[in-house]
């Protein structure tokens, strides 16, 4: 009896065997990076990929010409003398002229390949998708992109991002997308803030310190930082701000015909470097500062959601908020009202860790 089960195992994993698809590494190029344009109303992709040799291992860029976005991965396959596959695809760039059009059909075609996961990292270049790839190659790191995003994902500025993430945005009603801005600095591939759309255009891009507010308004974070200038004792002191966890509460009043809502960030952080002179093991000297500072975070954060407001995006999703309070929710009634909201910011700061 019990050989006769060893011998069925063995036949059921011959099976699962014989049916799986086998790729060899070495008879493949995989593609780590894809990047497309758009230029004469013809579609530019680029891609980085592996080449596998028997004793090196080789960064080659592949460069194509279409008419659509279906034919990309054809054409590809069309100058490569081995299979082109997107199973290693870790991240897609476009270009703003792209991602102005719109890039609605190409998060579709990404969704309904099932080699591709929903972790993928988007991402718009300035100016060409293309010209980053080159950097990449340049570098020789083919993972840079979703690299650099994690990276600054866990430790600086940029909210959590990836395709999941962005499609949730796209579709959610009451909130806009964004996207992480790759530009070239200095002959090397920079990322340099974050893209905001308008429903699945580009309209803008945000600097590092727009991001952190931005950053902090949309999710529990752990990370991130922002520069800072505050006057204690009649003298001025610059330095770091140094998020190490921060929540922000949000309270909508819709007793009038235009809703009104009231965000509360509160922060704790770190400075660890300034002046000899300010003694922040003082206590009252260190309530000053988390009181200046907290002045100056919610300046900063007011300023910038009237800038939200005036470019008519919302990727804090303020929308959102509106809608779940709401008996009557009419989207395109709050595009209307949502330059004009009453949108006030607090700010509270609690310093810990000073460094003395």
């Amino acid at each position: 009896m019990v050989a006769k089960r060893k011998w069925i195992l063995v036949l059921l994993i011959w099976i699962m065997t014989g049916c799986s698809s086998t790729r060899i590494v070495s008879e493949v190029q995989l593609i780590h990076s894809l990047g497309l344009d758009l230029e004469d109303q013809k579609i530019e992709g680029a891609a980085i990929t592996h080449v596998y040799g028997k004793e090196t291992t080789q960064i080659e860029l592949l460069e194509t010409k279409s008419s659509n976005l279906f034919t990309i991965l054809p054409d590809f396959n069309t100058i490569t003398p081995s299979q082109v596959e997107l199973g290693q695809l870790r991240s897609v760039i476009v270009g703003r002229k792209y991602a102005e059009n719109g890039v609605e059909a190409l998060v579709h075609t990404l969704c309904r390949d099932p080699s591709i996961g929903f972790r993928l990292q988007l991402a718009v270049a300035e100016t060409k998708a293309l010209t980053i790839l080159k950097g990449i190659r340049h570098m020789q790191i083919p993972f840079f992109i979703s690299d650099s995003v994690a990276q600054n994902i866990k430790t600086l500025n940029l909210p959590k991002t990836n395709l999941h993430i962005f499609l949730f945005n796209l579709y959610g009603e009451g909130r806009d997308p964004y996207l992480p801005y790759f530009v070239m600095h200095n002959d090397r591939v920079k990322l340099d803030g974050l893209a905001l759309f308008r429903d699945d255009k580009f309209v803008h891009r945000i600097n590092s310190k727009e991001s952190f507010l931005l950053k902090i308004m949309v999710e529990k974070a752990k990370s991130g930082q922002i520069p800072f200038e505050v006057t204690i004792k009649n003298r001025k002191e610059a330095g770091m701000l140094k998020n190490l966890h921060s929540h922000a509460a949000f309270d909508v009043n819709m007793t009038e015909s235009v809703p009104s809502i009231r965000v509360k960030l509160m922060v704790n952080g770190q400075i660890s470097d300034y002046s000899e002179w300010l003694q922040l093991s003082n206590p009252q000297v260190l309530r000053q500062m988390e009181k200046e500072l907290s002045s100056y975070l919610q300046k900063e954060a007011t300023i910038f959601v009237k800038h939200l407001q005036k470019l008519e995006v919302d990727p804090v999703g303020f929308g959102d908020f509106v809608r779940s309070r709401s008996t009557s929710w009419d989207y395109s009634h709050f595009r209307k009202m949502y330059p004009h909201m009453k949108i006030a910011v607090t700010a509270s700061i609690k310093l810990e860790q000073t460094g003395e």
